[in-house]
């Protein structure tokens, strides 16, 4: 990819990762440090309650897919197979336009916060709620044809019709679940944290209950769990109402007037113009997984491979939410300061972000190294999938680095509010060379779902060379300053 696209930005001074000192004097290397490790504090206190909510909040597809993968059914194994192609139509339909479209608060709540502009939070939900309410409709009708979709797309026309009927069921949770986002986007902006762990906790308890009483204890079954799912969305706003009643203050602080529809419908410009980059760099990424798991239902011994390669993803998607936690942190640090008109804190806490996701992603390449051959027993017996999915894991320990701190980094993306040149990135990586490297070494060099993984994981190391290269030659942070002053005045 040319960086000519972001010449227009490239600074003239030399924004260094880690230099943030000065050699001639003591003092100002003291106040650097200084400065250091203050940021490592603020984030460090960020870090934890987002990684939990993070955590929680990818927990219920995890907990589908072991739900139904220990069902005592002689479809178990079609089970899992058609609960993961279901919240992989979901993810890609759904989840992927909604969230990312709301990554659009990302930026604006954030520098609007840091600009101490609360009541532009206000105007930006209700613009945010507008666009998201736009986009239910053709996602409700996609997602109804889950099953016909899957049998063109080659899938075992068994797993397709399981698959058809589970993703019906999830959708009446898909509107309060994009609520509730764009609320917890408003929320962790102005650094309020702790409530949404107790929410995202007990909307988990609502779906494990829910899920097993309903999938083992009636004759609802295998579709129990997509209703625990909907269930526990349903779960995620109604507790927001009983906290605003106990800490009104969160809420009018934000909520300065009542509903404004023309004032919210002057900002759809500025919220797509954030937000559909951000699903794009968003979906890029995770239609590229998705893509995978069509591909491994080509492979053959096709059950097998979707299983074990089911598996890979679920465990990697729950790893995720730590480097997903650390990148909202990073997003919501680097935004308030770019608002408060403070590059040089904000470059600080870009570096300070890096540092502390180097140090958990070598953590986690650890773990999962170590736990190969125990954490796919967890979703399966013991079988062909099962040693597939320990033997790939132990191989793709790695790609932890690497799926860290280009996570991370996208997050300090859209804290500058530069969505469009990481959606750039994310869709040469992954679409010119990931995915398609991948398919070339699962069908032509017969490497199955290890070929698929490595291709992934290429495209990941490209995505993240790109976007270091623009952020060390092509950013010029006192301009970042400006433009969040400017959109904040709007």
């Amino acid at each position: 990819m040319s960086l000519q696209l972001l010449h227009h930005e490239k600074s003239n001074c030399d924004d260094s990762f880690v230099s943030i000192t000065t050699p001639n004097s003591i003092h100002e290397h003291d106040r650097a440090d200084e400065q250091t490790k203050d940021e490592a504090k603020i984030l460090v206190k960020l870090v934890g309650p987002v990684m939990i909510t993070t955590f929680l909040e990818f927990l219920p597809g995890f907990t589908s897919i072991i739900l139904a993968g220990n069902m005592d059914s002689p479809h178990s194994q079609h089970y899992i197979d058609a609960a993961t192609f279901s919240t992989m139509a979901l993810n890609m339909t759904s989840l992927s336009v909604g969230l990312g479209l709301a990554s659009a608060l990302d930026t604006l709540c954030s520098q609007a916060y840091g600009a101490k502009r609360l009541e532009k939070i206000g105007i930006y939900f209700q613009t945010g709620v507008i666009v998201l309410t736009a986009t239910l409709i053709p996602m409700l009708l996609i997602n109804t044809f889950t099953e016909p979709i899957l049998k063109w797309l080659g899938q075992d026309a068994e797993v397709a019709s399981f698959a058809g009927e589970f993703s019906r069921w999830m959708l009446p949770g898909v509107p309060c679940l994009f609520l509730y986002e764009l609320t917890r986007k408003v929320l962790q902006a102005q650094n309020i944290m702790t409530p949404l762990v107790t929410i995202a906790a007990i909307g988990n308890v609502v779906n494990v209950a829910a899920g097993y009483g309903l999938a083992y204890h009636t004759s609802i079954g295998f579709n129990g769990i997509a209703i625990a799912r909907s269930l526990g969305n349903f779960t995620l706003p109604l507790l927001l109402v009983p906290y605003f009643m106990w800490r009104p203050h969160h809420l009018k602080q934000w909520w300065c007037h009542p509903w404004d529809f023309k004032a919210a419908t002057r900002y759809v410009r500025l919220f797509l113009r954030l937000g559909v980059p951000g699903m794009l760099m968003l979906g890029m990424e995770m239609w590229a997984f998705e893509a995978l798991s069509v591909l491994a239902g080509l492979l053959p011994d096709s059950v097998v491979a979707v299983a074990a390669h089911s598996v890979l993803v679920n465990v990697d998607m729950l790893v995720y939410t730590s480097f997903a936690g650390l990148s909202v942190a990073a997003n919501i640090r680097v935004g308030n300061c770019l608002g408060a008109n403070k590059p040089k804190t904000a470059k600080v806490a870009r570096n300070v972000a890096l540092m502390i996701t180097l140090v958990v992603t070598l953590f986690f390449a650890g773990l999962t190294l170590g736990l190969s051959e125990y954490i796919p027993l967890l979703f399966l017996d013991r079988g062909k999938s099962a040693d597939l999915a320990a033997r790939v894991m132990a191989l793709m320990s790695p790609q932890k680095i690497v799926d860290g701190l280009n996570t991370v980094t996208q997050g300090v993306f859209r804290g500058a509010g530069k969505q469009k040149s990481a959606a750039i990135a994310n869709g040469v990586a992954y679409y010119l060379f990931g995915v398609p490297f991948g398919a070339l070494l699962a069908f032509q060099c017969d490497l199955g779902v290890e070929g698929l993984w490595i291709g992934m994981t290429a495209g990941n190391v490209f995505a993240l060379c790109v976007m270091t290269v623009l952020m060390r030659f092509y950013w010029n942070w006192d301009r970042l300053a400006d433009d969040a002053q400017t959109r904040t005045d709007l």
